[in-house]
């Protein structure tokens, strides 16, 4: 097989629903593919704490985090759940995926806070960083 361990980043959105569709497809040629599921919890400037945000931040993350363990847990491939934390989600989506060995990686064309339309600033960073293969999934293609 052409890859052995796929790296998915998941937010939520329908971008990165169809990430793991692509990925859930990719890795049923062959049961030994790994699947890593990720979801970043971007951190900001201390300031956003002092305002309660780091709870809500952080309630998010685990609202994902507890979406994405049903999810792996339905995947017939080897699967596992991480949370990454940082300021640059893009930073922390390459280095994960260098540091366990993926050979590609799939992501929405863009997260929530996108427009739609156009490759997001993740997404776009992710592709030009990266030294693996990225597919970029975008909504509403169905093909």
């Amino acid at each position: 097989m052409w890859c052995k361990r796929i790296l998915v980043a998941y937010d939520g959105s329908n971008p990165s629903r169809k990430a793991l569709e692509l990925a859930s497809q990719i890795a049923a040629q062959d049961p030994s593919i790994e699947v890593m599921l990720v979801h970043v919890m971007r951190l900001y400037p201390s300031g956003a704490a002092a305002i309660g945000m780091d709870t809500v931040v952080f309630d998010d993350a685990s609202d994902v985090l507890d979406e994405l363990q049903a999810l792996a847990d339905e995947l017939p491939n080897p699967a596992t759940v991480d949370l990454l934390k940082g300021t640059s989600p893009a930073d922390l989506i390459v280095e994960h995926a260098k540091r366990n060995g993926c050979d590609l990686i799939i992501m929405g064309s863009r997260g929530k806070g996108g427009v739609k339309g156009y490759l997001g600033s993740v997404s776009y960073a992710v592709t030009k960083e990266s030294p693996f293969t990225v597919l970029i999934a975008k909504e509403g293609d169905d093909r």
